[in-house]
């Protein structure tokens, strides 16, 4: 029976199941098909004991002297493409299922057993040809479809190996071909699955014994049986003990495809016909077949048992007394149908039943083999939770060996974070002093020699004051008087005003080169920034020759004439030219004067003006393209400082992933102690 704490300890499993689920939904990894299929039939509470066994095993014997009677037919070689399955319950009753659809339901033993004679098992006429594979690939896996000649041929080519019965290949090649027209017409009619109802032992509750049909020369068992394999929790292999070989390429074969990676505890091989063999030589061959297999099955699941031995006990079992016992033994010897074995034993214990059934135990073994199977049936629960979770366990140490070469290939491309942020901070350092030499520093130059907005700025000034300091000079050129005119007055106007030609000059040349070395002495780095600009540029243009044209100006426009009227008598009126050297004067110094507010002072500003917002810009543009590195340089630190941080994160998240892993790893370890307790009570 399987312990009541199995649905405690299955709970705890499909939990620890669950966690794998999310770990992967969170961290974006699929989950392996098997594992969610193995998950599902422990949900389903899904137990099935698969019977497999080649053709002359004792198999369906065997079935029959485990559940003690005769439930599947034994009289027959082999079944046909028929699964059965066989469960507990209340009475014994058959369910068939037929290929084209269609099921038959039945209730009487009789019934039942002829049923599976007459459609489960082969007739005498085909038995010795593969009629399993010829219904699942030939009639049924074709529908019922006529099979071309060519497909025929190369059917029987590749299923020679098959001709385990050693018949004349073209008695083989024949029989096949009739098999194949004579069922063609109704091979919807062909039994593929029979479910079997049968008052087993309680231990079997839950518990499913699948009869598969005969395995073949090449370790095949047809599509139908394959299908059940990977169902199974459990498969039984029946072997003889006697009349065949014990190394056998078909059992081999089935071994290496069929059960690759299939845990030990879920494969049994059964030797039957122990009982016909001399003690030394059952030992010989049980040694032999633990030899031969013990890698792929526990030796302790290799047991050698007499089927028909066990059969006989149970028939005697049923009979209860000694007399009917003895009775029953002297029928079947009269009709030659004793099992010399059983008699032999009862001969020598009689009339002890207790005697007998205890010596029969040594002989039929099959309570050593009921025992392995019934513990599995305790265990098989626990034996799928086990497999299950040592399946989790194989995922989580292959996404740990990922995780850890991700970690590591992160590191490895990892920078110093504290060396990173210090080039940061030097980098946004360099821009805001950048920035700063831009706007506090040219801007504020520019602006302290022109304030455009204001009209107002050095340079203005500086202007200006000259221009006042020349009117000041020449105030009294102006109001000269022609009396006071001599010979120097000319020179020294000229002279007040070439000086001041000349302190415009001075005053100009003074500015660029001030604007120069202000923005050196700032922006040093920047010294050449602006000199392709010539300070000459804007020296503004008077010369002493402008002077002497504006003097013969001012002379020209100073000279006048007047009507005189001359004579007493006869009057006569005559042109008198005369001069005004005052007016001269006057004259020539408003002209220069105008000169300088219309043109001299405004171009001169003009150009002083340009030439310092020319030579700021040239800075400017210098320290922009600086800047504009520099924020390269910065934005490239910023980005690989975003990088690192990521790495950094993504190193934290799968170091917490191997955490979860490690704790859950452990987690599956002490579960699968506990169970692995229940598996060796």
């Amino acid at each position: 029976m399987i312990q009541k704490s199995y649905k405690q300890n299955k709970e705890q499993v499909m939990k620890l199941y669950d966690q794998y689920t999310e770990f992967c939904g969170k961290n974006d990894l699929s989950i392996e098909k098997s594992i969610q299929d193995l998950a599902e039939k422990i949900k389903s509470e899904e137990f099935n004991l698969m019977v497999l066994g080649e053709a002359k095993s004792g198999k369906s014997t065997f079935i029959n002297a485990f559940l003690g009677d005769e439930v599947v037919p034994m009289d027959v070689r082999q079944c046909t493409s028929a699964i059965i399955e066989i469960k507990r319950g209340p009475k014994f009753t058959l369910t068939a299922y037929k290929a084209g659809g269609g099921k038959l339901f039945l209730e009487e033993k009789e019934k039942i057993n002829n049923f599976l004679r007459q459609n489960a098992a082969i007739s005498d006429k085909y038995r010795n040809i593969p009629v399993t594979t010829i219904n699942n690939e030939l009639l049924i896996g074709k529908g019922g479809r006529p099979v071309p000649q060519w497909a025929m041929n190369e059917f029987i080519k590749q299923h020679e190996k098959d001709n385990i019965f050693n018949l004349d290949q073209n008695v083989y090649d024949q029989q096949i071909r009739d098999y194949v027209k004579e069922n063609l017409p109704r091979w919807g009619e062909i039994i593929t699955k029979i479910e079997i109802t049968y008052p087993l032992s309680e231990n079997m509750q839950g518990i499913t014994i699948i009869d598969s049909p005969g395995v073949g020369a090449g370790g095949n068992v047809g599509k139908i049986a394959e299908d059940y394999i990977d169902k199974a929790s459990a498969i039984i292999f029946v072997k003889s003990l006697v009349g065949q070989a014990l190394e056998s390429s078909s059992f081999m074969n089935f071994m290496r495809t069929k059960c690759p990676g299939r845990q030990q505890d879920t494969l049994f091989l059964v030797l039957t016909g122990k009982a016909n063999l001399e003690d030394i030589d059952y030992q010989r061959l049980m040694d032999q077949a633990k030899k031969m297999y013990g890698k792929d099955i526990k030796p302790e699941k290799i047991i050698g048992v007499d089927s028909k031995a066990e059969l006989m006990v149970n028939k005697c079992r049923k009979l209860e007394t000694a007399e009917k016992i003895d009775v029953f033994i002297k029928e079947l010897r009269k009709n030659k149908n004793d099992y010399k074995p059983v008699t032999i034993e009862w001969l020598d214990a009689k009339p002890d039943t207790d005697t007998f059934y205890e010596q029969m135990e040594d002989v039929s073994n099959f309570k050593k083999v009921r025992d392995a199977i019934e513990t599995f049936a305790r265990g098989a629960n626990y034996i799928r939770l086990i497999g299950l979770l040592d399946n989790l366990k194989n995922e989580y140490n292959k996404q740990r060996h990922d995780i850890r070469g991700l970690i590591e290939t992160n590191r490895s491309t990892l920078n110093d974070p504290d060396a990173l942020e210090q080039q940061i901070a030097e980098k946004k350092k360099e821009i805001n002093e950048t920035f700063r030499k831009i706007s506090s520093g040219v801007d504020a130059i520019n602006a302290k020699y022109i304030d455009w907005a204001n009209d107002e700025g050095i340079i203005k000034e500086e202007a200006e004051k000259r221009k006042k300091q020349y009117e000041d000079k020449v105030r009294n050129y102006r109001n000269i008087k022609d009396n006071d005119v001599n010979e120097t007055t000319f020179n020294s106007l000229k002279k007040v005003t070439m000086d001041a030609v000349d302190d415009s000059k001075t005053f100009q040349q003074e500015i660029g080169e001030r604007v120069i070395k202000e923005c050196n002495e700032k922006l040093i780095e920047y010294t050449d920034a602006a000199s392709h600009i010539p300070v000459e540029s804007f020296m503004p243009n008077f010369t002493e020759s402008d002077f002497d044209s504006y003097n013969k100006m001012a002379e020209s426009s100073s000279n006048h004439s007047r009507d005189v009227t001359t004579g007493m008598t006869f009057k006569k009126v005559e042109k008198e030219h005369y001069y005004l050297v005052g007016e001269h004067i006057k004259t020539l110094v408003e002209s220069i004067c105008a000169r300088l507010d219309t043109d001299i002072i405004p171009c001169m500003e003009i150009n002083v003006m340009n030439y310092v917002n020319n030579c700021c810009e040239a800075y400017k543009e210098k320290l922009m393209a600086h800047k504009s590195d520099l924020q390269r340089e910065y934005d490239k630190l910023l980005a690989l400082r975003d990088d690192n941080e990521k790495r950094l994160r993504d190193i934290e998240i799968k170091e917490n992933q191997l955490n979860s892993i490690s704790e859950a790893a452990a987690e599956l370890d002490r579960m699968k102690g506990v169970l692995q307790n229940y598996v060796k009570c």
